[in-house]
């Protein structure tokens, strides 16, 4: 398998299992309301209740909300990691994470000289990235692949099914014989008509379809067979028309494929199964609202007694796909006949109590669960990091190996040491202390998030912080507008980027970001602070002017191309002029890196570019 189609394929899963959670979620819900209300909700709105459980299972995206439900029942809490697990691997990156972990790992390379802008990685932090092979990132998500290798199994057989069962419903449709004499066929489009149907419909005789149906959305054919309808009255004969004509009208067939696809996508999920066949039912009901509302009330008890009559003569459930009939079990009849006999039609108008319920519903589960910034500063510190363009607020980088031949084991055993010394050191904590580092962390941040200014804090007890007596709030701003990062970026001093003239054709803006520095020598005047004032954390606003990091992406729709300034450390500034990375090809899109005055500039794609084109791009869009 090609590293583009798992990684497709993990991001595919990972959001089928959260979509599902969430869907699961909302079917209980809808269950408890229907059982709560019976029969206080119309028969229509009953149907449509099921519909925002459809969209939450075809959102690709949805808004975060503090009013979402999910802030309350979280997968994330159930199954602890499962985000991380479906998640790619760092290998398979785009190139602006590998740009990130390019900076971050000079900052946790024991040989690097300054301060860190982040502390020391924990091992609770993510998945571990391995070198070289992809092989070795495959085998750390091994569990995961299984799971996600039995549902994809799982979904190629109900496909399969799927299209076995079609082929033999079209075989059996073209069997059929279309009804063409003028008593029947003048009972039809008086029906037709009366349901107010402008679409071409065939009407068909075939003992090979259960029960009355529709079959197709595209081009419909309503479905009887020759030994029920010597059987029926005219009058029977219009209000199975009417009902059919009803699936026809409401778009039913192509209902029951969407639901069917989304049963394919989610055969795991036990309470899917449970929502379709109760959607099911309740889209029969709400086709025979929408016939009895064609009709005079006089006509409700002979429309049930009908329905009976087709059950003496087929009784069973249509489960393809393409099939939408009059049609239950016995079971269903007790609750189907209640709501024929008590139907009005002001019941089928507006219901302000069934829209009220969808929209509740949607509002507290179509949207996302907002995203907790809050951390535990007894045992992290208070960072503040972006990478792949996601603020990361308080949470520590995923674990990124320094270059080189190292021992990984004993990388990750000195890692380990480093969250035994934070744990020794919080429980050495006076409560005092313990009170002081909480109330100034969460300031701090409360400030940050309100003003948007950088804060630095120095730390007294720097085991606490992963070894590191510094760390930052802030100083991170994100634009999807060029215009407004243009704006921004018009107010510093010193170089920034800008849109180059010679972008590929067909490259639009996509998103930028700018930081503030992270070295310097107001980092000596904050540990002097710091010491000075005595206290366990100490925390000083930084008014930058020139931005320690800037960097814009481009994209097509399909790659991207990523520009971006970075401030060096004393290490990097060795290094002059243009040159390529030495990353493995194979794994990492290739960069070209432009070192001048104390900066970096890169220029990284997503597919293969040439050197020359890239400093071209590169030189057009750095503005001095």
């Amino acid at each position: 398998m090609s590293h583009t189609l798992h990684e497709n394929l993990l991001l595919f899963f990972g959001w089928v299992i959260r979509g599902s959670f969430m869907a699961g979620i909302m079917i209980v819900l809808v269950l408890m309301l229907q059982f709560l209300l019976k029969n206080k909700i119309e028969a229509r709105w009953r149907y449509w209740l099921w519909f925002p459980v459809a969209i939450r299972l075809l959102l690709p995206w949805a808004p975060e909300s503090s009013l979402s439900l999910y802030n309350v029942l979280s997968l994330e809490a159930i199954v602890p990691g499962i985000h991380q697990q479906t998640q790619v691997s760092p290998l398979w990156k785009e190139t602006g994470r590998i740009s990130a972990a390019i900076h971050v790992e000079r900052s946790i390379n024991p040989e690097a000289s300054g301060t860190s802008e982040v502390p020391a990685p924990s091992l609770e932090s993510g998945p571990v990235q391995d070198s070289g092979y992809w092989w070795n990132g495959f085998k750390q998500i091994g569990f995961t692949n299984i799971l996600m290798s039995g549902w994809l199994a799982g979904v190629l057989l109900l496909a399969a099914k799927t299209v076995y069962d079609q082929l033999r419903l079209k075989q059996a449709l073209r069997t059929g014989r279309k009804i063409d004499t003028p008593f029947l066929s003048a009972v039809f489009h008086e029906t037709k008509q009366q349901l107010g149907v402008k679409q071409t419909v065939q009407f068909v005789a075939s003992e090979r379809i259960p029960g009355p149906a529709v079959v197709g959305f595209n081009k419909p054919a309503i479905v009887i067979s020759p030994s029920l309808l010597i059987t029926l009255q005219k009058d029977q004969l219009q209000f199975i028309l009417a009902h059919e004509f009803a699936h026809i009208q409401r778009r039913d067939v192509a209902v029951n494929w969407l639901m069917h696809i989304i049963l394919i996508i989610h055969w795991f999920n036990p309470l899917l199964w449970l929502a379709v066949h109760k959607a099911r039912q309740d889209q029969e009901m709400a086709c025979d609202a929408c016939a009895l509302n064609r009709m005079s009330p006089q006509q409700n008890n002979a429309y049930g007694q009908t329905i009976i009559h087709v059950l003496d003569h087929f009784s069973g459930n249509q489960r393809q796909p393409g099939l939408a009939g009059l049609s239950a079990t016995h079971k269903q009849m007790k609750r189907r006949l209640t709501m024929i006999k008590h139907f009005h039609k002001k019941s089928y108008r507006l219901s302000i109590l069934g829209m009220g319920m969808i929209l509740a519903l949607g509002s507290v589960t179509l949207v996302n669960a907002k995203e907790s910034d809050a951390g535990n500063v007894t045992s992290k510190a208070s960072v503040q990091s972006e990478q792949d363009g996601e603020a990361v607020v308080n949470n520590v980088p995923d674990i990124i190996y320094p270059k080189g031949d190292i021992d990984r084991e004993l990388y990750k055993k000195e890692l380990e040491k480093a969250e035994k010394k934070a744990e020794a050191a919080a429980k050495a904590l006076t409560p005092e202390d313990k009170k002081y580092i909480e109330a100034e962390t969460n300031r701090v941040k409360k400030l940050s998030e309100e003003t948007g200014d950088m804060y630095v804090l120095y730390h007294k007890y720097k085991d606490l912080n992963s070894g590191l007596d510094l760390s930052y709030w802030g100083g991170i701003e994100k634009f999807t507008a060029y215009e407004d990062y243009l704006n921004r970026a018009s107010t510093l001093e010193g170089s920034i980027l800008k849109r180059p003239a010679n972008l590929p054709e067909g490259y639009k803006f996509s998103k930028a970001r700018i930081e503030g520095p992270t070295e310097g020598k107001f980092l000596d005047e904050v540990r002097a602070e710091g010491k000075e004032s005595g206290k366990p954390i100490y925390s000083k606003k930084i008014d930058w002017k020139e931005a320690a990091t800037i960097r814009l992406e481009y994209t097509n729709g399909k790659d991207t191309l990523a520009i971006s300034k970075y401030m060096l450390d004393s290490e990097g500034s060795k290094k002059k002029g243009f040159f390529e990375d030495d990353l493995p090809a194979h794994i990492y899109p290739k960069y070209v890196f432009w070192h001048e005055g104390g900066f970096e500039y890169s220029i990284s794609t997503t597919w293969d570019m040439s050197k020359e084109q890239k400093i071209k791009i590169l030189k057009a869009a750095v503005q001095k």
